[in-house]
């Protein structure tokens, strides 16, 4: 395990406060083969970049860079200004990281909230069109027990019972149609676990067989269902000798070593 040099508070987003920052963990090494843009889970209306500083800082001591950034929340913002925030943060991050560290591949993903916010930037292509981000710059995604129909933060925008299930919009599900010709060479990791939210284990599952409806591979998509956790449960947790094995998941998985 090497050391990391921590950087926190960039702006990436000037006159949004604290929502317009990111913080960088990066190996002590110049150069890296992965870099991971994530982004915190809690519901859309809590949660910091912080939350998983442990993770990160873990991933960048095994040579993983990472851009933990925060994004605008409910109820101060709506939908989609905190999927535009994530759009701006991997605009930021590949135009800047460079300064500090090169990299070979790069990762967008998140927990919860930040999984949704994951496979709207992804099934959407537009959000990362307009900053001119193309889908072939990234090479996978990590929807770590995210929600593939609309949030149910998003529904409690609305006035509805964020119980409730819809596709439209702002549903990831929404987006899947046709070919998707640029993701052909991307993979992807989605994590839930088998005591989750009630409907997410089978949301996900949902998303899965639609993805290969329209053309994604078995082999690109790596599912794994996390046995005895609750939501997103077993991120932080250490195994007997102190690590996190999420984090030896997370490290196979961007190496490919998973199958």
């Amino acid at each position: 395990m090497g050391k990391v040099l921590t950087i926190e508070n960039l702006v990436y987003q000037e006159n949004a406060g604290k929502a317009g920052m990111l913080d960088l963990y990066l190996p002590e090494t110049k150069k890296c083969r992965t870099l991971l843009l994530f982004f915190h889970g809690g519901g859309l209306k809590s949660g910091d970049k912080t939350d998983d500083r442990n993770i990160c800082g873990e991933l960048a001591a095994c040579g993983i860079a990472v851009v933990s950034a925060n994004y605008r929340m409910y109820p101060e913002a709506v939908y989609p200004q905190y999927i535009e925030d994530a759009a701006r943060v991997v605009a930021w991050s590949l135009k800047h990281v460079t300064e500090y560290i090169t990299y070979d591949q790069i990762f967008i993903g998140g927990i919860s909230a930040g999984a949704y916010l994951s496979m709207m930037l992804h099934f959407q292509p537009k959000f990362l069109a307009e900053y001119d981000v193309k889908e072939r710059q990234i090479a996978g995604y990590v929807f770590d027990a995210g929600q593939p129909t609309v949030h149910y933060n998003i529904l409690r925008e609305r006035g509805k019972d964020p119980r409730s299930i819809r596709v439209d919009e702002a549903a990831p599900l929404y987006y899947l149609e046709g070919e998707r010709p640029a993701a052909q060479n991307q993979r992807f990791l989605i994590l839930v676990s088998d005591q989750d939210i009630v409907g997410r284990r089978e949301q996900n599952e949902l998303l899965i067989r639609t993805m290969e409806t329209h053309g994604y591979e078995k082999s690109q998509i790596n599912y794994q269902v996390m046995k005895g956790y609750h939501h997103a449960g077993y991120e932080n947790r250490k195994d007997a000798e102190g690590r996190y094995p999420y984090v030896e998941l997370l490290c196979k998985f961007f190496e490919n070593e998973n199958r």
